[in-house]
């Protein structure tokens, strides 16, 4: 059932952000609203917000956030950085692992980050309700 919907995870996000989306001003505000978005299940702003705006219709962006709502039908009551590993030249890869209490259900995030100083790029992200695909980013 996880690889079923590891699949669905990858074909409705190919993991890629454009940079012009997804300019941050410090890694504090790009947290804040990774953290917001995921726990309150809002996958569409997250799509948009990382560089998906230009990668999906409308309909497509609908049907993306319909599949992962039905994935994950509660919002999450807990989440944050469970690894983080710094790069080279302001370069870093994470992953945040987001959970609700009540039905133990996991949503795994990785993202492929530059610092630059004056603010944050998210190059590459990734949602999956599969550890091991998010882990072996790293």
């Amino acid at each position: 059932m996880k690889i079923l919907l590891a699949a669905i995870l990858a074909a409705v996000l190919p993991g890629v952000a454009w940079a012009q989306d997804s300019i941050f001003k410090s890694y504090e505000s790009y947290e804040r609203f990774v953290d917001t978005v995921i726990k309150t299940r809002d996958f569409k702003q997250l799509i948009n917000r990382l560089g998906g705006r230009d990668e999906y219709t409308p309909e497509q962006l609908r049907s993306a956030q319909g599949r992962l709502l039905s994935i994950y039908p509660r919002d999450f009551t807990s989440g944050g950085l469970a690894l983080r590993q710094e790069l080279m030249n302001g370069f870093s890869k994470e992953v945040r692992i987001y959970w609700n209490d009540a039905i133990l259900s996991y949503c795994y995030y990785y993202a492929f980050i530059h610092d630059h100083g004056d603010g944050v790029v998210v190059l590459k992200f990734d949602l999956n309700t599969n550890s091991d695909v998010i882990f072996g980013k790293l």
